[in-house]
């Protein structure tokens, strides 16, 4: 997802889409404290799954929220316009109050402050900001990995497919990279391997991933199933 696709959902919680909800998940996946993602999920939740579902990630958005007042209006949506909705229909109001009651259960021991939709605006973009520069930072570092390795090996990249084809030459590159081999397991490296065409030794990088990190399997699992 990119900071402006971030940013438009920011602004108009409203149109998170179930594809909108994929992208911040995998977000989450790397920064599980990221509040304002977890408010867009569980908007994104309310609007394209079962209440049941949608429900669960409201909870777990009210745990993570700075500000409960805040994420009920994004739930509610109220945040984009309060008079999108008659707040004194029967209906409107038996809405809004499963809502702060879901939200009040999941934190009974802290009181909601009072926050205006230009001030979730303000808080948004600082910290959407600080965020994403975060994030981009590391696919910085990433990028820096992948370059040293071409400094300290340019033959690792260049390659040609008539080395990988060829089992002597191939067998020289290996030995050649055996000790780097056996010391890196790093998600940059995987990619180095796949870039090559040595989509086992890629896959091998990725499942001694998934058992250094667990909690981000699916994710490792997902880059076997792209380079198989």
């Amino acid at each position: 997802m990119t900071k402006e696709a971030f940013s438009y959902l920011v602004t108009n919680p409203n149109e998170v889409s179930k594809k909108d909800v994929e992208s911040l998940e995998a977000i989450l996946e790397e920064y599980p404290f990221f509040q304002l993602a977890h408010t867009l999920v569980a908007k994104g939740y309310h609007a394209n799954y079962a209440e049941e579902l949608a429900n669960e990630k409201i909870r777990k958005a009210a745990i993570y929220a700075l500000n409960r007042n805040a994420l009920r209006k994004v739930i509610n949506g109220s945040f984009v316009n309060e008079n999108l909705v008659p707040q004194n229909s029967p209906s409107t109001v038996e809405y809004i109050n499963k809502v702060d009651k879901i939200i009040e259960q999941a934190t009974a021991e802290e009181q909601p402050q009072t926050f205006a939709n230009h001030d979730l605006v303000a808080f948004s973009a600082s910290y959407e900001d600080a965020l994403l520069d975060d994030i981009l930072n590391k696919q910085q570092k990433q990028l820096d990995i992948i370059n040293s390795f071409i400094e300290k090996d340019p033959g690792l990249i260049r390659t040609s497919k008539s080395q990988i084809d060829s089992p002597v030459n191939h067998i020289d590159l290996s030995a050649k990279s055996t000790k780097a081999e056996k010391e890196v397991v790093t998600e940059s490296y995987a990619k180095i391997l796949t870039m090559q065409g040595r989509k086992e030794k890629a896959i091998e990088v990725y499942e001694k991933l998934i058992l250094k990190f667990p909690e981000k399997k699916a994710y490792f699992a997902d880059k076997i199933k792209a380079i198989q």
